[in-house]
């Protein structure tokens, strides 16, 4: 899982520790639309919280972070990952936790990246490690958003989906990355087995939920309760 070859050519360093430091706060694969489409719903709060399925090495928990940081006196954000105990787990229904899409490096330690977090300034924040449609009913409050782009089959997606339309409040939002139908990678989860745009769709049915739009590859939902 460690590429030194492309290490060094890239980062300039030959082994995993010192490129897993360099990769902390970075690996966020969203555009700008989609960012914007994150913030565009926490603008709505006074005291946003947030909550983040799939943070991988942090990039786009960190982005979201800087933005509170900035732009509100009072927040809280939890980051849900199964980090370094994904290699326990079994790889058969994962669709890109293991699979090495930066062709570097794919796990990312938690403490470490909680280190990072607080050596950038962070405070107001929370990892949780494990299954993520368990975590998120672990959240000791309501969440005002959730974003979710972990697994992206469709049974994992709707179960973080459900759990995050039980743990929420009345208007609170969710967004789902990877849920477009034509934009890669999200072709390989629709043909696969519908992953998070059949999720999305299922779920746009629903007397509780309001389909708010799509932002490149971000659907968002409101839920009313």
């Amino acid at each position: 899982m460690f590429n030194r070859a492309i290490a060094e050519k890239t980062h300039g360093v030959s082994d995993e520790q010192s490129l897993r430091e360099k990769l902390y706060g970075t690996r966020s694969d969203l555009t700008e639309v989609e960012r914007q489409s994150i913030i565009s719903c926490l603008e709505k709060f006074d005291a946003p919280r947030y909550c983040e399925v799939g943070v991988y090495f942090g990039g786009t928990f960190l982005s979201i972070m800087e933005w509170l940081v900035e732009h509100r006196k009072e927040w809280f954000a939890y980051g849900v990952d199964l980090f370094e105990d994904i290699r326990d787990h079994d790889n058969t229904d994962q669709t890109h936790d293991l699979y090495n899409k930066w062709n570097i490096l794919n796990v990312a330690y938690s403490h470490e990246l909680e280190k990072h977090f607080l050596n950038r300034g962070m405070k107001t924040f929370s990892l949780l490690k494990g299954d993520s449609s368990e975590k998120i009913l672990e959240v000791q409050e309501p969440c005002d958003v959730y974003f979710l782009d972990g697994n992206h089959t469709y049974a994992q997606t709707m179960k973080d989906a459900l759990a995050s339309i039980k743990h929420c409040k009345d208007g609170s939002y969710i967004v789902f990355h990877n849920a477009s139908t034509s934009i890669p990678p999200d072709d390989q989860y629709l043909k696969r087995d519908g992953g998070p745009y059949r999720v999305v769709e299922a779920l746009s049915y629903r007397d509780d939920i309001d389909y708010v739009g799509l932002y490149d590859r971000c659907a968002v939902l409101q839920v009313k309760k």
